[in-house]
């Protein structure tokens, strides 16, 4: 029975309904990140929790790093300068630095300047004041300027510079920071995470405008790193490749439609399911996730693209017969191979990893709706032509399914694979995660070289949910390591409680300090027989008096303050808990971590860079898990459908065969697999999957013609996709693409070996 004008128009009228109905969703839901830090695993211990909460929002994060190459040594530092002062001025940034102590230099940040009479215990005695008093002396000896008076005027013990000198975050010895290339180097801390690409995108904006005003800027060459500028970066290049990208992939599609079906009308259909399936994925992402990743929006698309087979096998088995007919030809065996590819999509989505779990669930969800659109709506606007007297021929025939094919190329790839991959098979590295070009990646790390920034590679940590006996603890920890760094197992560390002192320690100190008679009596006492006038210490005696009844010093005391990016290096708040990180310079680890175990007070010595790589492990073996019981549900669904176990063991080892060869092929491209290689093997899954469901059914001979030329099209328009898409720049997207690329075109050579052959007629 034909399908009338109405019912046709009726059912457009409720899927364009349906489109218009997603496209609200996205104008009221959609917001798009570029957060780096999105492809990063989720669930996972707390030093791995702390490890990424450094990665996104640690001040390591905001740093952008300047290089600025071209010149001269002498004519780099100019720029350099002129850099770092028009920065300095910006509100943008925290603070500029280029390994030359800034003309401030002797200007004591907040808090230090009122609280530093409470961060260290000091000695008040007669005794203790005349050391300092002589001391002082000796220092003016050899001359000093207005800058260093006023602070020996306030501070005669120079408390403060200890201080200062203990919370150094890079090498400041006075001499311009030069990368091994010869770049001038600076270091600029943004005020705004390195997750908030609006201000990232200003504050690099600031960055090249300054560097335009450099005299003979044109003959400088100028480099912005860091996670913020990357993010920066990953923005512009999504947008860019986006674009191309699509175009290519969309010329490519046409094209394969257009040579294999010669019909204009056939090219626009194809592209009905594909753009249902687009509306409805990206409308799923935005109700279930805050955000949407700027990779999900761009290249979300071309992942979609394997829904491009659906509608072609219904054009290739529709060739002589009506889309209403040709559609319950094929729908058993493709709505098992949906169910089997969105399986393996729901594993993607559970893969621990927001990015990912965006791309998974988008693509599931659009597999799903693409699927629909081509039952319900696409055979319906099809070409009308005169249906067969019957759905199912009197005669089938069914492929003789050759076992060893598959066998043969799976023993091939796995010998390919063990004689490839040297050192294990995975990369465990977490910058495999990352979407930024391992170019970018290097040229980072040797401009950072340059600042002689300090190793975070070890840690102590600590943590409790309460603040003060966290910070009572790391105090203690303080004194440990005092003893630690005589005996050689340390050179040096830095811990909140230099800065932040508990609440006990704060009252202990303030309680220590004498009443404003005792002292001034003292001090004038200090200064007899000494150059200095008498109220020469009036300032130190004035702040001293109001350090006994400041409040408190707390945290939100320094959220403010130039020194918040210090405290975030050494404080986190992690839920419910409060976390110390201890940095401990230049250790003998081993001999550090045991005498820490019996330091009872909570502590652990962390290998940050031991705890990534156990990061990535765990992520890995996760995924891998999943993987695992994604491939038994789909074996069992496989059985349970078409209930033959030689078709299914068939089909098994069709596509073990295509996952084992791509791997090995792979493996001489890139090496070492990782995280996102394993994502696309999962697509190849779908792929080898519904390539074998075809091409082993049972049909006759015209309808066998009709599946060969589907799934050749199918596999032609995936190559050709995906291999469009491993041209991308975004190493992420490029290892998906190639993988994809391969694993599609193979799984469709081990499959059509293995099955094209006629042999048995089924009555």
């Amino acid at each position: 029975m034909k399908p009338s004008l109405s019912t046709a128009w009726q059912r457009s009228i409720l899927w364009l309904a349906a489109a218009s109905l997603m496209i609200l969703v996205l104008a009221a839901r959609l917001e798009v990140s570029f957060d780096l830090s999105a492809f990063l695993p989720q669930q996972t211990t707390l030093t791995h929790d702390i490890l990424i909460e450094q990665i996104r929002k640690g001040p390591g994060s905001r740093l952008l790093v300047i290089g600025v190459s071209g010149a001269p040594q002498d004519r780099l530092a100019e720029a350099s300068e002129q850099l770092r002062q028009t920065l300095s001025a910006n509100p943008a940034f925290v603070s500029v630095l280029n390994g030359e102590l800034p003309d401030d230099s002797a200007t004591v940040p907040e808090p230090i300047n009122r609280y530093y009479l409470l961060m260290r215990d000091i000695d008040y005695s007669l005794a203790s004041l005349q050391r300092a008093v002589q001391a002082r002396l000796q220092d003016l000896a050899f001359g000093a300027g207005s800058a260093l008076l006023d602070l020996i005027a306030r501070d005669p013990f120079l408390v403060t510079l200890e201080i200062l000198e203990s919370l150094a975050p890079v090498d400041m010895g006075g001499d311009l920071w030069f990368a091994a290339d010869g770049s001038a180097v600076l270091l600029a801390e943004t005020r705004a995470a390195s997750i908030d690409i609006a201000a990232q995108s200003e504050a690099v904006r600031a960055v090249r405008n300054a560097f335009a005003a450099v005299p003979a800027a044109k003959a400088l060459s100028l480099d912005v790193t860091g996670v913020g500028a990357f993010s920066v970066e990953l923005q512009e290049i999504i947008r860019a490749e986006a674009t191309k990208r699509t175009v290519l992939a969309t010329s490519a599609l046409l094209l394969v439609l257009l040579v294999v079906f010669r019909s204009p009308r056939l090219l626009l259909l194809a592209t009905v399911p594909l753009g249902m399936g687009f509306l409805a994925g990206l409308a799923l992402v935005s109700l279930v996730f805050d955000q949407v990743h700027g990779i999900t929006l761009a290249f979300g698309f071309t992942l979609l693209g394997v829904a491009v087979d659906y509608p072609l096998h219904l054009f290739s088995h529709a060739q002589h017969d009506s889309g209403q007919v040709a559609m319950q030809r094929i729908w058993p065996t493709l709505r098992l191979g949906v169910l089997s590819t969105v399986i393996a999509y729901l594993a993607l989505a559970f893969s621990g990893s927001q990015g990912l779990a965006q791309l998974g669930l988008f693509t599931a969800g659009g597999v799903t709706v693409a699927m629909l659109a081509t039952r319900a709506w696409l055979p319906l606007l099809l070409p009308k032509r005169q249906a067969s007297r019957t759905l199912a021929p009197e005669v089938k025939h069914a492929p003789m399914l050759r076992y060893p094919a598959a066998v043969i190329v799976l023993l091939v790839a796995v010998v390919a694979v063990l004689g490839t991959v040297e050192g294990g098979l995975w990369d465990d590295e977490l910058s495999s995660l990352s979407p930024v070009a391992v170019e970018r990646l290097a040229a980072d790390r040797s401009l950072r070289a340059a600042a002689v920034t300090p190793d975070m590679r070890y840690q102590l940590v600590m943590h409790n949910t309460s603040l003060e006996t966290l910070l009572q603890a790391s105090e203690s920890a303080d004194r440990l390591l005092a003893e630690a760094v005589d005996e050689g197992l340390l050179e040096n560390w830095q811990s909140v409680s230099q800065m932040l002192p508990s609440l006990q320690s704060q009252q202990r100190r303030q309680d220590a300090i004498p009443a404003a008679e005792v002292l001034q009596r003292e001090l004038s006492e200090a200064l007899i027989g000494t150059p200095f006038r008498a109220d020469a210490f009036d300032t130190f005696a004035a702040g001293a008096n109001t350090a006994r009844t400041l409040p408190a010093l707390t945290p939100s005391g320094i959220v403010d303050t130039p020194l918040r990016s210090w405290l975030d290096s050494h404080l986190l708040q992690l839920g419910g808990e409060w976390v110390s990180l201890i940095s401990v310079v230049l250790p003998r680890p081993d001999e550090l971590a045991e005498r820490v175990s019996g330091w009872n007070i909570g502590a652990d010595l962390v290998d940050l860079q031991a705890s990534s790589v156990e990061l990535m492990r765990d992520y890995r073996n996760g995924a891998l898990r999943t993987i695992l019981v994604a491939s038994l549900i789909i074996i069992a669904l496989l059985w349970f459908v078409r209930g033959q176990f030689r078709q299914t063991l068939w089909i098994g080892l069709t596509v073990a065969a295509s996952l084992a060869a791509t791997i090995a092929t792979i493996t001489m491209l890139h090496g070492n697999l990782t995280v996102i290689h394993l994502v696309a093997l999962l697509l190849v899954l779908g792929l080898g999957l519904d390539y074998a469901l075809f091409l082993s059914r049972s049909e006759s001979l015209r309808e066998r013609r009709a599946t060969d030329k589907g799934v050749l099209a199918c596999a032609a328009s995936t190559t050709l996709a995906f291999g469009i898409l491993a041209g991308s720049s975004i190493p992420l997207l490029k290892f998906l693409g190639l993988t994809v690329a391969s694993g599609a075109l193979i799984s469709y050579l081990v499959a059509y070996s293995g099955s094209r052959l006629l042999r048995k007629t089924v009555s």
